[in-house]
């Protein structure tokens, strides 16, 4: 069965602080919350999500809006909306895998405050990734206009998340974005930006959307908005030897992480077979995985429809070159 299309889609690099404050949203809210101040974690707790995601469902927002992509922008944006409007992107109405797996007439229902409908979703295992109930659980189950203040509260507040130089750092980042876009193939330039990450195109999409952030937590984000893919990525300088050789240490310290990338070296690509062979929990295995892709271990190939995890073969190579450059050889002592 094909996994996407061989057009090559339009594409683009938008970056701004209102896409890194929502990837930071995102991961403040699955993460502890004990260093977060008072104002930011009552409203993460009003919120009530604890997997994430909604906060990504919000990205269209801040499209939609138009520049600057700033947070003071997407602020305006959310206030401008009707509280209706904010469930439909929250609940996934413009994108086209929420679509499918949740139903657009169950969507639109549950957007205008039909708790039977809203139940149908939040019942549903593949929509939201399984995670809908610990995501969208409390805000679905509110009046339009409390889901609104809920949000913007979380966004107001969220604004500590980010550093005072991110606006530059994101800047950057879309030079940087632009530079690979414009001197590479499509799949060459996502997987070095990404680290490791090549996009096969999809039917659907018929522009793909570049949105660096800072957020090392959370260093790829797969996200939809209207017939777009947005492809989230930690932006970062280019990494020297010693901050290279730390990666490579520290995804290999752990024993799971050793057996995790054993398996897929043996062909177990799938996260969900992963999480089958080891017993540990999804949203673990793709941290394991997520620190095995940092050090240059293992590559994604995919999109949304069907992703596998693959060993770079060219890994060994790159780690006896790597150990030289920060041990020395004989040659240069």
């Amino acid at each position: 069965m094909s996994v996407g299309h061989r057009v090559t889609p339009s594409t683009g690099v938008v970056a701004g602080t209102a896409f890194a404050l929502l990837v930071a949203l995102a991961a403040a809210s699955r993460g502890a919350r004990r260093e977060l101040s008072e104002d930011l974690r009552g409203a993460l707790d009003a919120a009530g999500d604890a997997g994430g995601e909604a906060w990504l469902n919000l990205f269209g927002v801040a499209l939609d809006a138009g520049a600057p992509y700033t947070t003071p922008h997407l602020v305006a944006a959310l206030r401008s909306l009707d509280g209706v409007e904010i469930r439909r992107h929250l609940l996934g109405r413009y994108a086209w895998s929420w679509c499918t797996l949740g139903g657009v007439d169950d969507i639109e229902a549950a957007a205008l405050g039909d708790a039977a409908a809203a139940a149908r979703l939040l019942a549903k295992p593949r929509y939201y990734g399984g995670d809908a109930a610990r995501s969208l659980g409390t805000l679905v189950a509110l009046d339009a206009n409390e889901t609104k203040q809920r949000v913007l509260a979380a966004v107001e507040a969220g604004a500590e998340l980010l550093p005072a130089d991110a606006g530059q750092a994101l800047a950057d980042a879309r030079r940087a974005g632009e530079t690979a876009l414009a001197s590479e193939s499509l799949p060459d330039a996502i997987e070095r930006l990404t680290t490791g990450y090549r996009y096969v195109p999809e039917l659907e999409a018929e522009m793909v959307v570049l949105l660096p952030h800072l957020e090392p937590a959370l260093p790829l984000v797969l996200a939809q908005h209207r017939a777009a893919r947005l492809i989230a990525y930690r932006a970062r300088a280019d990494r020297g030897g010693e901050e290279r050789a730390v990666a490579l240490g520290r995804a290999l310290a752990d024993p799971k992480r050793v057996e995790i990338l054993a398996l897929v070296g043996r062909g177990m690509g799938r996260a969900s077979q992963l999480v089958d062979a080891t017993g540990l929990s999804r949203s673990t295995v793709h941290h394991h995985l997520a620190q095995l892709r940092e050090a240059d271990l293992v590559a994604l190939e995919g999109n949304a429809r069907a992703y596998t995890y693959t060993t770079r073969r060219e890994a060994p190579s790159e780690i006896a070159v790597l150990i030289a450059s920060v041990v020395g050889t004989e040659g240069n002592q």
